[in-house]
């Protein structure tokens, strides 16, 4: 009797035995080798983009290269590329030493940032003690006779999490509203730490124009399906571009940073009509980042290796985490899809935000739940960049391929 044949990881619905049939033909047909050594190169991308082009003697090739899409769903290989360059970015810029950026770095004060999404509505949620939402003396049911506790302790893989207690009660449109604007929040956000840093530079008679804010930030799709911001902010000496960042010449500290941070954070508004104003939540967590010397004094600090490991594995999530397509769809298509009453009803307020001024354009954001959006991004002197990486990898890859090519022709000749 044969033993079934089940490949690891496979999607469901798939027949592994056909599969395995396919991929034993595959590796048994002419210029497997070749193909092979292709893929190899280019990190068995899933999705390689294929280029073509014509050499000197008018011959046509066909190269691979890689997709390079960060989200673990589209390319598991690039994805994972993806989140080590993020990590070697924040790295760089929180400890130095590599990359062009001085280990002198970690001499700045420096504070790592979450910036949450406030609540529209009780959910389901993990708490150490006491239950979701334990009962009290009080009322315990909504206006629609939903209750307003649950007793359960929720695991992390609870599909619950995330899901309201009554999605009557749920302010589904500005939870839509807060996604939209979310961006927008984040640059008054930075502009009035700008200022605020200003303000404090004079009243301690130090020089305003001497002192910059440099920072990454990454944005995590929250269960609720909330965008929060999670930043990592700096304090530099003003230079030119192209120039290493510097220490500040001030007596701000790391803990002093942290204040400017969180009144910058409570004060960021953005009125919309109908009396309705959007802000950061009330879960605020900022911590101090741990200095050269390796003292940890309390929880209000943490390691930059910590933090960039941290980052770097949620630049690969995407709304498919969520069941939803990483493409655009018709909005005609919210109710076959696959996914929790809350992520309808979600899309759902989407589609009828986008069918009034000045919120037309909100369809074509329909895929990322209204969030319009970069996943990651940074101030130009925080730390390397992307193509810098990118371009030492290629340069890399040639020296290998090159040597490579050499040891061959010199084995030939002997």
């Amino acid at each position: 009797m044969n033993t079934p044949v089940h490949l690891p990881g496979a999607p469901g619905g798939v027949d592994h035995e056909v599969v395995v049939a396919q991929m034993i033909r595959r590796a048994s047909a002419v210029g497997f080798d070749d193909w092979w050594q292709r893929i190899e190169a280019i990190g068995f991308c899933a999705n390689p983009i294929h280029l073509t082009g014509l050499d000197s003697l008018g011959r046509e090739h066909e190269v691979f290269t890689r997709c390079n899409n960060r989200r673990a769903v589209v390319c598991p290989s690039c994805s994972d590329l993806y989140s080590r360059d993020i990590w070697q970015l924040i790295h760089a810029g929180l400890r130095g030493g590599h990359h062009d950026i001085p280990s002198t770095v970690t001499d700045h004060a420096q504070v790592f940032v979450t910036l949450t999404a406030p609540s529209f509505g009780a959910v389901h949620t993990v708490r150490t003690a006491g239950g979701c939402h334990p009962r009290n003396a009080g009322r315990r049911q909504c206006q629609h006779g939903k209750p307003l506790w649950c007793d359960r302790s929720h695991r992390d893989t609870d599909a619950e999490l995330g899901q309201p207690l009554c999605g009557a009660c749920y302010d589904y449109l500005v939870h839509v509203l807060f996604t939209w604007h979310a961006p927008e929040l984040w640059r008054r956000f930075t502009i009035r730490l700008r200022r605020g840093l200003k303000c404090e530079l004079r009243r301690r008679a130090e020089q305003p124009e001497q002192t910059r804010i440099s920072f990454m930030k990454v944005v995590e799709l929250q269960r609720r399906a909330l965008p929060h911001f999670h930043a990592v902010i700096r304090l530099d000496a003003a230079s030119e571009p192209g120039q290493p960042p510097a220490a500040p010449d001030t007596t701000i500290s790391a803990q002093d940073l942290a204040v400017l941070v969180r009144q910058a954070a409570t004060k960021t508004a953005l009125a919309l009509p109908g009396n309705k104003t959007l802000q950061f939540g009330e879960q605020i967590d900022i911590k101090a980042i741990m200095t050269t010397d390796g003292k940890q004094n309390d929880d209000s600090q943490t390691s930059g290796r910590e933090i960039a490991s941290y980052l770097a594995k949620y630049v690969t999530k995407s709304v498919a985490d969520f069941g939803i397509a990483i493409r655009r769809f018709s909005p005609a298509a919210i109710d076959q899809l696959d996914v929790t009453d809350h992520l309808r009803e979600i899309l759902r307020a989407i589609a009828t935000i986008s069918a009034e001024e000045p919120y037309t354009d909100m369809m074509a954001w329909l895929h990322t739940l209204g969030y319009r959006g970069h996943v990651v991004s940074k101030s130009r002197q925080f730390s390397t960049t992307m193509t810098a990486l990118r371009e030492r990898r290629a340069d890399w890859r040639k020296s290998r391929t090159h040597d490579a090519l050499s040891a061959t022709v010199g084995a030939s000749r002997v």
